[in-house]
């Protein structure tokens, strides 16, 4: 395991509720899965990149994708989406505005395409020019 509960606690902005530790450490798990299934969906193997030269700093982006996705989830909580929030005292009224937020999720973590950058997992695309097509018919 990469990230333990007091790695993620002693970097949020408030301590951790007793109810809040078991899913914690439960997102733990969770944010090493994702990984690990980013790394394998490329056909590449976590563990043994890490035994390569290449753990000299993957091994520290891969924490610090931890902790961050581990973080988003726990302070967002239940207000995930949540854009705007309002409210009257009388006659009464509330409102919430939701919106598609990427780095977090209702149900737990999520691996967004910053965190694919650090861990280096982007796709690349070929680079090349072509002439343009030909018109037709095909006289010149």
């Amino acid at each position: 395991m990469f990230v333990e509960l007091a790695d993620v606690e002693e970097r949020l902005p408030r301590p951790l509720f007793d109810e809040e530790r078991p899913r914690v450490e439960t997102l733990i798990k969770d944010a090493e899965a994702r990984v690990r299934v980013a790394f394998s969906r490329r056909g590449r193997d976590l563990d043994r990149e890490l035994e390569t030269r290449a753990g000299d700093w993957l091994k520290p982006t891969v924490e610090w994708v931890l902790i961050d996705m581990v973080a988003a989830a726990v302070l967002v909580g239940m207000n995930a989406g949540v854009r705007a929030v309002s409210s009257t005292t009388g006659p009464q009224s509330d409102s919430l505005t939701y919106a598609d937020v990427g780095a977090v999720s209702f149900g737990g973590v999520r691996l967004t395409n910053e965190h694919l950058r650090e861990l280096g997992l982007v796709a690349g695309l070929p680079v090349f020019c072509a002439p343009p097509p030909m018109r037709w018919p095909e006289v010149y």
